[in-house]
């Protein structure tokens, strides 16, 4: 009877045992989830919706799970703060400048906040310090906005069906598509169109291997475009134009005015041109001036032959041979 019971108090022992054994197991594994028994650090994640977010979901970084949250404090009716218990030897990975955001593990698990890093340059995480989160996406507004998406694209396929088959009804547009001679227009156009862009192609190619040339060259247009100098004597010699073109414009106002004159009888021409009495008595005068001169030299023909004038011309003529024959 007492080994009976001894052995009914070893079961009972060795039951008790391994029960506290496995509590004991279970604490250990529940607060190394969450990161009770470790070094951590705490820092702040400040945000204005949790999402469900709840204590005792897991923090991930890059994938990791790397903490837990620990509290959520509602600051005021638009901030809330979420602490972060994050263990301590992850702080030399992450930055003052990340961001927070609120994901589902999974399609429909539990709610985790997954730190982002950014790229620009920061210091580390410190204890204390406060992240900030990123613009999201709430799972309601997604389900609505995939919800009207649905039905466009139901509606749009409704559409599409009663297209085909009024397409499928219509004789006339098949007898037009098995047509043989469209096909051959349309191959003929799309023939032309292929052989337009590759046209395109070397036009385009010819622009930039002449723009290269242009670059390369020592001709005037690479001195035009390049050389300093050379546009500045340009830009002179267009202002030396500009002054050419000026002038000339005040030269034909200068001609026009003159014209304009003469034709009003202004002036000696436009009295000789204009004034009929004065342009006969110009005339009388050279008639006069012509019959004077054609005298003198009868005149002159008759000296020649008087002998008082006679020995003087012949001196004239021997002298004047004298000299053509000593240039010959």
């Amino acid at each position: 009877m007492k080994k009976e019971r001894k052995i009914e108090n070893a079961k009972l022992g060795v039951l008790v045992l391994a029960s506290l054994i496995f509590l004991v197991f279970s604490l250990y594994l529940i607060g190394k989830n969450q990161n009770i028994f470790g070094s951590s650090i705490k820092v702040i994640a400040e945000m204005k919706d949790v999402n469900g977010l709840l204590p005792g979901n897991n923090v991930r970084f890059k994938g990791m799970d790397i903490g837990t949250v620990s509290g959520i404090d509602m600051k005021n009716d638009s901030i809330i703060h979420v602490e972060l218990l994050i263990h301590k030897s992850m702080q030399p990975y992450i930055k003052k400048n990340s961001k927070t955001t609120i994901n589902t593990d999974g399609l429909m698990g539990n709610k985790i906040l997954h730190i982002n890093q950014m790229e620009a340059d920061a210091p580390l995480l410190e204890p204390g310090d406060i992240l900030y989160s990123l613009p999201q996406i709430d799972t309601d507004e997604m389900l609505q906005t995939l919800n009207s998406t649905g039905n466009y694209l139901e509606s749009t396929l409704r559409n599409l069906s009663v297209i085909t088959e009024r397409l499928n009804q219509s004789k006339a547009l098949w007898d037009l598509l098995s047509e043989p001679e469209l096909v051959n227009d349309l191959n003929t156009a799309i023939r032309k169109f292929r052989d337009a862009g590759s046209n395109a192609v070397e036009i385009t190619e010819s622009g930039r291997n002449m723009i290269t040339s242009f670059e390369k060259g020592d001709g005037l247009v690479n001195q035009l475009f390049t050389d300093s100098s050379m546009s500045s004597n340009f830009e002179e010699t267009l202002i030396q134009l500009q002054n050419t073109s000026k002038e000339a414009e005040e030269m034909m106002k200068s001609v026009n005015l003159l014209l304009h004159n003469i034709q009003e009888g202004k002036g000696t021409a436009g009295l000789i041109l204009q004034d009929s009495l004065f342009r006969q008595q110009v005339d009388q005068t050279l008639q006069n001036l012509e019959s004077s001169t054609y005298k003198l030299n009868e005149n002159m023909e008759a000296m020649k032959s008087n002998f008082l004038f006679r020995g003087y011309y012949k001196k004239q003529e021997k002298a004047r041979k004298k000299e053509e024959k000593n240039e010959n």
